[in-house]
Formats: C-alpha cells, sequence, structure tokens
C-alpha cells in the first residue's frame, strides 16, 4: 500500500502494548486479537485516520501516512501494517471462517541501528507523554445552533466571525451558534483553586491580585504563570480572594458575599477572623493602605483574605455587540468582545469587555458561549412576572436568581458548573413576554447539586398559559433532564414552573441551565 514503516522492538514499554483508548490516529491492536502482522481493520464508522500518525504493532512502532492507507481502501477492507519481525510473512486475518484472502507482503526495514533509533525514540516519546500530539488531529468539538440541532466533528476553521467542522459543508456564524464546546462533556473545568478574582458583570478570573496602582488591580493568573500579568480597571471589580477555602461551600460563600452586599464601602475579612473597612487606596510591596475614620490605616497583605470594593462605584458597561462568554479549564469565566477577538493559528486574541487584553490557547478553553446571537438566555432578560409561594405560610421568600442557584450559590447540575441559567425554588413561577419574536425554545432542567439528596419538586414550561412539557417527579438521584426543542413561534407568554413534591418545599433548589430563545 505504499506505506514505509520503521520497526521497533522487545524493548517497546509493555505498558503500550495492546493499549486501547489513545488519541484519534492511532490504530489500536490488542495482543490477545492480533499478531505482530496481523492486518489492522479501521473502527467501525469511522470515516478518517488523520493525515498522519504512528501505528503501534506491538512490540514497535509503525510511522506512516495514514490518509494513503485510508484512501486506498474501502471501508469494509483491510489495512496492512509493516512487519516487525525479521523475515517477511503474510498479513493474517484474525478470521476463522470464511474464504481466505489473497495474502499480502510487505517490506522489512533493516535492523541494527536503525530497530535500536526506532524503539529508543518510541520508549522516549511515551516517558514524555508526546504520542497523542504526534497523532492527534484537530481538537473535537460540539456545537448546538440556533436551530436547535447539535453537531460534533473535528474543528476544521475557527475565526472571530465563523467556524467550520471537518466532514460539514457549510460553516457556522457565530450568530448562529448557542455554545461551542470543546472536546467531551467530561472535558470540565477545575475547581477553583488558590485565588480568585471576580468583576462585576460576574466574570471570575483563578488569578492572584499582586497590586493596585493608578486605579488598576495587577494581577497574574494562578494556572498559567507562563502567561503575561495583567492589570484591571479597579471599577470593574467586584472583589477577589487571596486564599480560597479548599471547601466548596466556604467558596460558594465567598461569591455570595461579594455579589449580596449592599455597603457602599470597601471591606477585607482578615486571615484572623478581622474585618475591617473603609476605602483602599493603595496596594504595593506587600502592603496595603486603607483610609477609615479620616487616617490612613497600613495592613501586611500577607494576613487578608478577601477584599470587597464598593459595589456603589462598579461601572462595567453592558456590551450591545456579540459577545463570548469563554469558560476556562482553570475555572475562569470571561466575557469577550467577538469583533475585536481574533483566532491566529492555536491562540485566541481576546478582547475583554473591561479592555484588556489576552492571549488565550485555544486548548485552554472548555466552552464558549454566545451572547447577543440568535440565542437569547432567559437570564439575560427581565421578566414579565415573578413569584414564590412558600410551602407554610410566613416561611422564608425564595426569590429567583439569575445566572446562580436560589441560594446564590453558582449552578451545579450533575456535577457541572453552569455560567447561564435561573435557580428557582417550590412554589414558584417566572413568566416571560415573547412578543412572537422567538422560534424555540430550550434548557437542561434539575436539582441543584447542594440540594443534598432531599428535594422533590416537579416542574413544568407553559406557552400562552398551554402546558407543553412537564416533569412529574425532579429528585436528587436523576440526571438532569434535557428539554425537548419547545416551538414557541408566533408565542406571547412563556412561563417556567415549579411546584412542591413529596417533601414539600424542602431543598427543592430546581435550576434551568442554559435556558434559551432561539429566534
Amino acid at each position: 500500500m505504499g506505506a514505509a514503516g520503521v520497526a521497533g522492538s522487545a524493548c517497546w514499554p509493555a505498558a503500550v502494548d495492546g493499549v486501547h483508548g489513545l488519541e484519534r490516529g492511532l490504530v489500536r491492536l490488542d495482543r490477545d486479537a492480533f499478531g505482530v502482522d496481523d492486518v489492522v481493520r479501521p473502527a467501525a464508522g469511522a470515516t478518517s485516520l488523520g493525515r498522519s500518525g504512528l501505528v503501534i504493532v506491538l512490540g514497535g512502532v509503525g510511522v506512516c501516512d495514514l490518509d494513503r492507507l485510508w484512501s486506498s481502501a474501502r471501508p469494509t477492507s483491510e489495512l496492512a501494517v509493516c512487519s516487525t519481525s525479521r523475515t517477511t510473512r503474510a498479513a493474517r486475518t484474525t478470521e476463522s471462517t470464511g474464504p481466505r484472502r489473497p495474502r499480502r507482503h510487505t517490506m522489512t526495514p533493516r535492523f541494527g541501528v536503525r530497530r535500536f533509533l526506532a524503539a529508543y525514540l518510541a520508549f522516549v516519546l511515551t516517558l514524555c507523554g508526546m504520542l497523542p500530539a504526534l497523532v492527534a488531529d484537530e481538537p473535537r468539538v460540539i456545537i448546538f445552533d440556533a436551530d436547535g440541532r447539535e453537531t460534533s466533528g473535528s474543528l476544521q476553521a475557527i475565526s472571530h466571525t465563523a467556524v467550520r467542522i471537518g466532514g460539514q459543508s457549510a460553516e457556522w456564524k457565530w450568530s448562529d451558534i448557542v455554545w461551542l464546546r470543546f472536546g467531551q462533556i467530561e472535558n470540565l473545568p477545575h475547581e477553583p483553586r488558590g485565588s480568585a478574582i471576580w468583576l462585576a458583570n460576574g466574570d471570575r478570573l483563578i488569578a492572584r491580585g499582586t497590586a493596585i496602582e493608578d486605579e488598576q488591580l495587577r494581577a497574574t493568573w494562578r494556572e498559567f504563570p507562563e502567561w503575561p500579568t495583567f492589570a484591571l480597571p479597579l471599577e470593574s471589580v467586584r472583589g477577589l480572594s487571596l486564599s480560597l477555602p479548599h471547601a466548596r461551600e466556604r467558596r460558594d460563600e465567598i461569591a455570595t458575599w461579594l455579589f449580596d452586599r449592599k455597603e457602599a464601602r470597601d471591606e477585607m475579612r482578615l486571615l484572623n477572623g478581622d474585618v475591617t473597612s473603609g476605602e483602599v487606596s493603595g496596594w504595593r510591596e506587600g502592603t496595603i493602605e486603607l483610609k477609615a475614620a479620616g487616617r490612613g490605616v497600613s495592613l501586611p497583605i500577607a494576613g487578608v483574605r478577601d477584599i470587597a470594593f464598593n459595589p456603589e462605584l462598579l461601572a462595567l458597561p453592558e456590551p450591545k455587540e456579540l459577545c463570548w462568554l469563554v469558560s476556562l479549564r482553570d475555572g475562569s469565566r470571561v466575557t469577550l468582545l467577538a469583533s475585536k477577538s481574533r483566532v491566529e493559528k492555536t491562540v485566541l486574541r481576546a478582547a475583554h469587555v473591561s479592555g484588556v487584553a489576552w492571549d488565550i490557547p485555544l486548548d485552554a478553553i472548555v466552552e464558549m458561549r454566545v451572547l447577543r446571537g440568535r440565542s437569547v438566555f432567559l437570564s439575560d432578560l427581565t421578566p414579565l412576572e415573578a413569584k414564590h409561594a412558600p410551602f407554610l405560610p410566613g416561611s422564608r421568600e425564595w426569590p429567583m436568581q439569575r445566572d446562580r442557584s436560589v441560594s446564590g450559590r453558582p449552578l451545579r447540575l450533575g456535577g457541572r458548573e453552569l455560567p447561564k441559567g435561573l435557580g428557582m425554588h417550590s412554589r414558584s413561577a417566572v413568566t416571560y413576554d415573547l412578543a412572537g419574536k422567538y422560534r424555540s425554545f430550550h434548557a437542561v432542567v434539575g436539582l441543584d447539586n447542594t440540594s443534598a439528596g432531599e428535594g422533590t419538586a416537579t416542574c413544568a414550561v407553559e406557552i400562552d398559559g398551554r402546558r407543553v412539557f412537564e416533569q412529574p417527579a425532579l429528585t436528587h438521584s436523576q440526571e438532569p433532564t434535557r428539554l425537548p426543542i419547545i416551538d414557541v413561534t408566533g408565542a406571547k407568554r412563556l412561563t417556567l414552573t415549579v411546584d412542591f413534591g413529596e417533601l414539600g418545599d424542602s431543598q427543592d433548589h430546581v435550576d434551568w441551565c442554559d435556558a434559551v430563545l432561539l429566534r
């Protein structure tokens, strides 16, 4: 078939023999199923083996042009792999029945130094974890578009205006995309660790503040130390934590405190439990300056845990143009202006809504949600009406929350933290004015992961008073429910309801995540 091979040797690491589940582009062999010279079949349903790659043949490595191998074989035919034996032997099939196929012969490279170098190279690449990099194709992505379709494939091209997936005949304009996910759903962002910065618009940066000078907060990325330091306008920063707790509940409490506080002053919480407030005037060389009661106070930054800034001085205007809400693998979420951002090769030259610019490698991105395209998230709209009725008269009120669970914590469904959605509690109803402008509605609904296994709520969707979807029993043990695409063409009202379950309203924290209207 014209594929050149480089033989391996018996010193190929045993851990690689018969390995399964490697990156796309590797031809997988099983020690028990194949011999050294056996024929390799393409995976069922495969359409391409990639442009080039390595073929592992038990004790050896064959370097070949996989596109040539594939193009010369029908989808049901066999691909002959270069032999690693000292003598040329015919390729054998693993089938015990059926007519015997013609014998195929392959050229065997000479041994000696060449064999030793090939085996040594394979061993070094394995130790360095470089095999996936050599054989990986373009990144795999999943797109959910404004027509309600979900499509997956290899990423062929991406720019600030459009995305193209391998095997597809057309591009997607960003305005036609609801979200784009790199890799599989299991490719989740990390839990925030160490330190974090929260912005006025809800963005979260897993970064550490280092100084405040000239009305700017200077910071460094925590998990990406090779990225340059950056400076945020202080008026865009809601607050920061210099020492995030390990417990998720404690981390959530910090974010809730920052977003719910109304005091018109800066505030610092110290590691020893003390709280001090006033006006932060500067931070440099390990000391933070605070003006309080007409006098200046200097505190060592090493003793400060959290800093909250005066919410009345926050200023981060909401853009009216198309934006990306980008989730990074370190747990950061940033809102970028699509028109001012560019993709150059494997780097997103990102323009943040605050005016800060970053160079973000594409392999650091987990998801990209599109804001102000053909899709409109319910959490970005003002409801026509929202009401809550507690199970017992006089009990606590649970107002609906936007982009947070009803408890004020991040939205979490199925072990994932999601940035967009509504948090509701039984019994609640929220109604939106559609004005006949939308074609369909979609969401994922379930009990928030913080409901501690006790919730038993019901939920429903109504269009102009007509019930079109109902989930009669939401429990913590269930997987989140993905709603079907609900037709709202010409509709005037959309109502989401959450009602009591078998246990009344106990722990009925219901999340409608990625609740989106499609135009």
